[in-house]
């Protein structure tokens, strides 16, 4: 199923990552700005099951034992940390029609979230740069990145506006989902972080990642980190 293979496709990355013994270079991991199916992320903030055969499933890695981690496995991460509310449906709707969900979950999102907490999973020391508002779903995505193990002291809290959030609608029958994006506001900028934090956030950091979405904030990011000649993913 899709949730697997994303699931997979992170796992193994990181694993080669931090486990290859080649010196760091500059990468671009342009699949990795393709949004993740919904199931990646898989400890619910709050859900309610219609019915005793969920369509969303814990995804879990294999049961290989992985390879032994080094001592600095530290991963920054920066770009969206979201809440995604999955319905999924028999069907998707016509026009104008009602219809019934047959399960539904709210669990957290954003392609750096769910990238970020992948690396957790693994054993690694992930840090998430973002921004989120001081709102229900905000409070609620920063519990489940910490829960998971993800450094979320450099995201910044506006005291102000919205977090982002997803509308997700899977159709059962052809087994396909339909995403309804709402960003958060105010935007990220760069002057949100001091150049403290920055720097703090780059400490003993082996690995950048940027989802593209808070592009403005990455780059400045991914200059200051290339630098240190270490390894940069977008």
């Amino acid at each position: 199923m899709m949730p697997s293979l994303s699931a997979s496709r992170n796992a193994s990355f990181f694993d080669s990552m931090f486990t290859s013994s080649a010196p760091s270079q500059l990468l671009m991991a342009s699949s990795f700005s393709s949004p993740h199916p919904p199931g990646l992320r898989c400890r619910p903030l709050w859900a309610t099951p219609l019915d005793h055969h969920s369509h969303f499933a814990r995804v879990r890695m294999s049961s290989d034992s992985p390879p032994p981690l080094p001592e600095n496995r530290v991963v920054l991460g920066c770009g969206g940390a979201a809440v995604d509310f999955l319905a999924a449906v028999a069907s998707y709707p016509k026009p104008d029609e009602k219809i019934r969900s047959t399960s539904f979950m709210v669990q957290g999102g954003g392609n750096a979230g769910n990238a970020l907490t992948c690396a957790a999973r693994l054993g690694l020391k992930p840090r998430l740069i973002s921004k989120v508002a001081d709102d229900c779903q905000g409070r609620n995505a920063l519990e489940e990145l910490e829960a998971d193990g993800v450094d979320t002291s450099f995201l910044v809290v506006s005291k102000e506006g919205n977090s982002p959030f997803s509308y997700v609608i899977v159709d059962s029958q052809t087994k396909t989902r339909t995403c309804i994006h709402t960003p958060g506001y105010p935007l990220m900028v760069p002057d949100d972080l001091p150049p403290s934090s920055i720097s703090s956030a780059l400490d003993e950091a082996r690995v950048f990642y940027s989802d593209g979405r808070l592009h403005e904030t990455a780059l400045v990011i991914a200059q200051e980190y290339r630098h240190l000649a270490r390894t940069y993913l977008f």
